[in-house]
């Protein structure tokens, strides 16, 4: 045969080892093939680095050219992860590096022993392309991780505001501070946490666990250094994350919103207290003794006249001492509900039951005062605000609600104390039952008293009629 009928031949039927090396090719390509679509679809955000690694060289090493003596190891972020064979012989290397997010992160490596042939173009593409996945999975793995931080800490501060506006004691607020503060950090389970505040300490359940690594914040209010709040880890962990330290920077703050609010809420009420007390003791030593001279000298202006036989005037002297009489007596009964003696001599329910009898005979309605057993109040300060809210409703049930019908009612069960008062007129002008929100300081006042109290007021309608003021809380 000569060499042109041999290439024609060739030509018709190739020789074996070409159909063998292009079967060979295939195959390669499909182990490349099953390789990347098997690592690419178990690549899912919720797996751990370490399980990703595993999968990456469960896949990876049976589509290496000699998968029964290759090995691979991944470094990522200063930790190595290795292949179960990792170590027999690492001569023949290719590899390629990992970065998430424009910086270096890690690398993968592919090893065989000095006497296998050296790794070809092809396995360097497939090296290649597995880094790419895993550097697209390690960047979705840190934005998840980001999204999922910054929502505890959303969330974090969203409950810790929430409670901020129910919470009313400073023990409370601390407590609910740890409660959501705690597991939005990044090792929950061995965090503590530590609150100091105007000389009192506050601590979290676990607090005393080995407090060695630590970040705080310090708490200021009106410009003054109050205290501050401490975080800690102890000694084996890494360190805090500069995410935590803006967290309790940003809990700190609300905090301080907190106190100054709760300052200033404090602040008002004693300058309404006070303002009280000074209008009660103007009536009581001054204008009420004034009005009195008033009506002796008219009581004696009556009698002279009458000796003179002027009638008519004597009588107008009579009368302007007799209304000079009652004015009297009206000042004595704003004197007395203004300065509430009875309730610094014999107690709020003594107190509650006066201030309902002059009522009942100043505006000639009925006010009644339901108390079901003895409720005996020792801190003096928690009985004036209890005192004072039921003053504050009732006035505003006669004034603005032209109520006919008051009925006072403090009663103590279980270590629970309630107080109410209800009545059958119009409600508050302007006031809305919803959310208490009202245009007059009267009923901001009263609500002042209650979270002073450690407690929030109830403002109720009901299908009858009428409205109720009700304040609960438990007894210390």
């Amino acid at each position: 045969m000569t060499s042109q009928d041999k290439r024609h031949a060739d030509a018709v039927h190739p020789p074996m080892d070409e159909h063998a090396n292009a079967g060979q090719a295939l195959r390669e390509r499909l182990k490349e093939i099953t390789c990347l679509y098997e690592i690419r679809r178990g690549l899912g955000p919720e797996l751990s680095v370490d399980n990703v690694c595993r999968q990456i060289f469960e896949h990876l090493i049976p589509a290496m050219q000699f998968p029964e003596i290759a090995t691979a190891v991944i470094e990522l972020d200063g930790r190595p992860f290795t292949s179960d064979n990792y170590g027999e012989g690492r001569k023949h290397e290719l590899h390629s590096k990992i970065n998430a997010n424009n910086e270096l992160c890690g690398q993968l490596r592919v090893f065989y022993p000095e006497d296998t042939p050296f790794l070809v173009p092809e396995e360097q593409r497939l090296i290649d392309a597995v880094a790419t996945d895993l550097e697209r999975w390690f960047e979705r793995k840190q934005i998840d991780e980001a999204l999922r931080e910054r929502l505890k800490e959303i969330t974090c501060l969203y409950e810790i505001r929430r409670g901020m506006g129910l919470e009313l004691s400073v023990d409370n607020v601390c407590q609910q501070i740890f409660e959501h503060l705690i597991p939005a950090m990044q090792f929950p389970e061995i965090a503590t946490a530590l609150i100091e505040l105007d000389g009192r300490c506050f601590t979290s359940d676990n607090y005393g666990q080995g407090c060695t690594h630590e970040l705080q914040s310090k708490i200021n209010a009106n410009n003054e250094l109050c205290g501050q709040l401490r975080v800690f880890y102890p000694e084996d962990t890494p360190f805090l994350v500069p995410e935590e330290q803006r967290l309790i920077d940003a809990v700190a703050t609300d905090l301080e919103r907190w106190l100054e609010r709760k300052r200033l809420e404090q602040t008002l009420v004693s300058i309404a207290e006070e303002h009280q007390r000074s209008i009660g003791q103007e009536l009581h030593d001054n204008l009420g003794q004034q009005i009195a001279a008033i009506g002796y000298q008219a009581k004696a202006l009556e009698k002279k006249i009458s000796v003179s036989g002027s009638g008519d005037v004597a009588t107008v002297a009579a009368s302007i001492a007799a209304q000079a009489q009652v004015a009297v007596m009206q000042c004595k009964q704003l004197a007395q509900g203004l300065l509430p003696f009875e309730l610094e001599t014999n107690g709020l329910m003594d107190a509650l039951r006066e201030f309902a009898s002059r009522i009942a005979v100043t505006y000639k309605i009925t006010c009644d005062l339901i108390c079901k057993n003895n409720v005996i109040i020792k801190d003096k300060n928690f009985a004036l605000n209890l005192y004072r809210i039921a003053q504050e409703a009732t006035n505003n049930a006669i004034r603005h609600g032209r109520a006919q019908h008051v009925t006072i009612s403090l009663i103590s069960e279980e270590g629970m104390l309630r107080l109410s008062i209800r009545d059958d007129g119009g409600g508050f002008a302007g006031f809305n039952k919803k959310n208490g929100a009202t245009p007059g300081m009267g009923i901001k006042i009263m609500q002042y008293r209650a979270r002073q109290l450690g407690t929030i007021l109830e403002f109720l309608s009901h299908p009858e009629g009428g409205m109720e003021v009700r304040l609960e809380m438990r007894m210390v």
